[in-house]
C-alpha cells in the first residue's frame, strides 16, 4: 500500500522568474528584483549584464534528484557564467564521463547476464565514451535522444582536449557542452513532466512519488529511491525543534497491494 514520495531534490527556478514570459505583477516585480540582487551578490556587479546574458542561457533543469552530478553541475555553470569559458567546457565534458561511470557501476548488478557485465565488472571506470555509450544503450537506460546527446558530447570532449592547429571558438562549444550534460542530466535523474513514465507526477498536489512499476527499473533503485522515502497514503511532513523535516507515518495500513490510482484517491483524500 506504501509509494516512495521523493523528498530529496535540488530545484532551480531561478531562470523561470527572471523570464519575460512569465505574467508580470507586483509580487513577481519584487521576486525579479530580488533574484537580481542575489545573482549581483554571488557573481558580482562588474560586466553583470553579459553575466546575467550567459546565465540564463543556461538549460538546467528545474527539479532533479540529489546526486555527485548536482553539485559538480553548479561549478561547472559558474564557471561559465564568469566567463572561464574552458573550465566550464572541460568541466561539462569531464562530468559526462563521471556520469556514466557512476550510472553503470550502480546498475550493472541487475544485468549480470549482459555480455558487458564480465567486461567491467573488475573495472574502476571506463574511459572509452564509445563503450560506455553503447552499454547505456544495450541496457536501456538511455533512449535514442541521450545517446545522440552523449555523442555530441563526446565530440565536444575529443575537440577541447586534444590540440588541434584551428581557432576554437570557445564560447560556442561551452554554452553547447554546458547544455548537453543539462539535456542529459534532465532525460535521467530529473523530475520534470518528461518522467512521468516513472513518477506519479502531482496527481497529488505538490507531491511526487515513483509509480509502483518503476521500483524494479534499475536507474530508479540506483538513484531515485535513495531520494525518497516509503510512505503510506497517511503520512504527514512535520517539522522538529531545530526546524528540520521529517515524515510521520505511524499509521496501520491494510497487508494488501493497491495500484497507483487508488493510492492518488486515498491520499488526496486523506489531505482534503
Amino acid at each position: 500500500m506504501r509509494r516512495y514520495r521523493v523528498l530529496k531534490f535540488t530545484i532551480d527556478s531561478t531562470r523561470n522568474i527572471l523570464s519575460d514570459s512569465l505574467p508580470q505583477n507586483i509580487a513577481m516585480g519584487i521576486a525579479k528584483k530580488e533574484m537580481s540582487g542575489y545573482l549581483k551578490s554571488k557573481y558580482g556587479e562588474t560586466n553583470f549584464d553579459d553575466k546575467f546574458k550567459r546565465y540564463m542561457s543556461l538549460q538546467k533543469p528545474v527539479l532533479s534528484v540529489v546526486e555527485e552530478h548536482s553539485y559538480l553541475l553548479e561549478d561547472i555553470c559558474d564557471a561559465y557564467v564568469n566567463n572561464s569559458l574552458y573550465s566550464a567546457l572541460t568541466g561539462a565534458c569531464c562530468l559526462g564521463e563521471r556520469i556514466f561511470n557512476n550510472i553503470i557501476f550502480k546498475v550493472m548488478d541487475d544485468f549480470k547476464s549482459s555480455p558487458h557485465y564480465k567486461v567491467i565488472f573488475n573495472k574502476d571506470s571506463i574511459i572509452d565514451w564509445d563503450k560506455a555509450i553503447n552499454i547505456l544503450t544495450d541496457w536501456r537506460i538511455i533512449d535514442d535522444k541521450v545517446k545522440e546527446k552523449y555523442l555530441i558530447l563526446k565530440d565536444l570532449r575529443n575537440e577541447s582536449v586534444h590540440y588541434q592547429k584551428k581557432d576554437q571558438d570557445l564560447e560556442r562549444m561551452s554554452i553547447e557542452s554546458i547544455n548537453t550534460i543539462n539535456f542529459i542530466i534532465e532525460n535521467l535523474f530529473g523530475l520534470g513532466p518528461n518522467r512521468r513514465n516513472i513518477l506519479i507526477y502531482y496527481e497529488v498536489p505538490g507531491e511526487l512519488y515513483i509509480k509502483k512499476s518503476a521500483e524494479v527499473d534499475p536507474l530508479v533503485k540506483a538513484f531515485y529511491i535513495p531520494c525518497s522515502f516509503l510512505v503510506g497514503p497517511q503520512h504527514q511532513l512535520v517539522s522538529d525543534p531545530s526546524g528540520k523535516w521529517k515524515i510521520s507515518d505511524s499509521n496501520s495500513y491494510e497487508q494488501r497491494d493497491i495500484d497507483d490510482e487508488e493510492f492518488v484517491k486515498m491520499r488526496s483524500g486523506y489531505k482534503i
